[in-house]
C-alpha cells in the first residue's frame, strides 16, 4: 500500500502518538505519553471492545490482529485469545511492541500491506482499530476483506473498527462534495510522500470513511454472513467507535443486519 511509507515513518518518529494522538501526547508535547500510561489505555479500550464481540459471539482460538502498532492492544488480546498473531506494516512499530508486549502466546509479523501473511482457514477471530480508517481507498479495504475471508475458519467472526456514514437527502451533491475532497487529499498525500521520501518528515494520517450501503454489499458478495454494525463508546475518552461485525458463513446463508 501507499500509505505505508508514513506508518513506517511514525514507527520511527513518535510510535506511541502515531498509534494514539491524544492533544498534547506527542513525544515533543507538554504531556508525551509514558509506557504504563499507553498500556493502561489499550487494556480500558479492549476491555470496552470485547464486550461487544462476546455478545456477537467470537471463537478465542486464534486471533489474527490487523495493524498492531506497538501492540497498545495486542497486550490484551493475549489474555483473551489462545494464539495472538499481530500484523502491522513498521519494523519500528512492531520492535517497540516486542519490547513490552512478553506473552508466549503473540506472534508478530511484518505485513507488505496488501496480504495476509498467515494461511487459508487459520484464523478464529479477525481484530483491528484505528487501521482502515487510514486506507487510502475502498479498492484497498476491499482486498483486506477478502484476504479476511480467506484466512478465516468457517463461523470465524471480525470486528474492524471503521468510519461509516449514509448519505441523507440530495446524495449526489453529498457524494460529488466527498469525492472532490478526496481527489484533493490524494494530491497531498502524495506530495507529502514526495518529501518523505526525500527525508523530509511532515505527518501524514489519511482518512477513509465507508458508505453503509458500500459495507454491506461488499462483505455480502464476499460470503460473509450476520453482518452488524455496532458503535462502542470508550471509557477512556467517551469515543464512540462504529465496528462492522461478521461471520464466514458457510455457502448460501449469507445475511446482513443492522443493529
Amino acid at each position: 500500500m501507499k500509505s505505508n511509507i508514513e506508518w513506517e515513518k511514525w514507527g520511527e518518529i513518535d510510535p506511541l502518538f502515531g498509534v494514539s494522538t491524544w492533544s498534547g501526547k506527542s513525544k515533543d508535547g507538554p504531556h508525551p505519553w509514558q509506557d504504563e500510561e499507553f498500556y493502561a489505555l489499550g487494556k480500558s479500550d479492549w476491555q470496552d471492545f470485547k464486550k461487544i464481540w462476546d455478545q456477537y459471539g467470537v471463537n478465542t482460538g486464534t486471533c489474527l490482529e490487523i495493524g498492531c502498532g506497538v501492540g497498545r492492544i495486542t497486550k490484551h488480546l493475549s489474555a483473551d485469545f489462545n494464539i495472538v498473531k499481530a500484523l502491522d506494516v513498521s519494523q519500528g512499530m512492531i520492535s517497540y511492541a516486542k519490547k513490552h508486549v512478553l506473552d508466549s502466546n503473540v506472534e508478530f509479523h511484518l505485513s507488505d500491506g496488501d496480504h495476509l501473511p498467515t494461511l487459508d482457514n487459520s484464523a478464529d477471530a479477525v481484530f483491528s482499530t484505528h487501521v482502515f480508517q487510514h486506507f487510502d481507498d475502498l479498492e484497498g479495504a476491499s482486498k483486506y476483506f477478502r484476504e479476511i475471508f480467506r484466512i478465516l475458519k468457517n463461523n470465524g467472526s471480525l470486528m474492524i473498527h471503521l468510519p461509516i456514514y449514509r448519505w441523507p437527502s440530495h446524495r449526489r451533491i453529498h457524494l460529488t462534495l466527498s469525492n472532490l475532497m478526496k481527489k484533493i487529499g490524494d494530491v497531498r498525500a502524495n506530495y507529502l510522500r514526495f518529501l518523505i521520501r526525500r527525508g523530509n518528515w511532515h505527518p501524514l494520517m489519511r482518512g477513509l470513511s465507508y458508505d453503509l450501503d458500500w459495507l454491506y454489499h461488499t462483505l455480502d458478495q464476499i460470503g460473509f454472513g450476520d453482518i452488524e454494525i455496532r458503535i462502542v463508546r470508550t471509557k477512556s475518552n467517551n469515543d464512540p467507535h462504529p465496528f462492522i461485525f461478521a461471520r464466514k458463513a458457510m455457502l448460501g446463508t449469507s445475511t446482513a443486519n443492522a443493529s
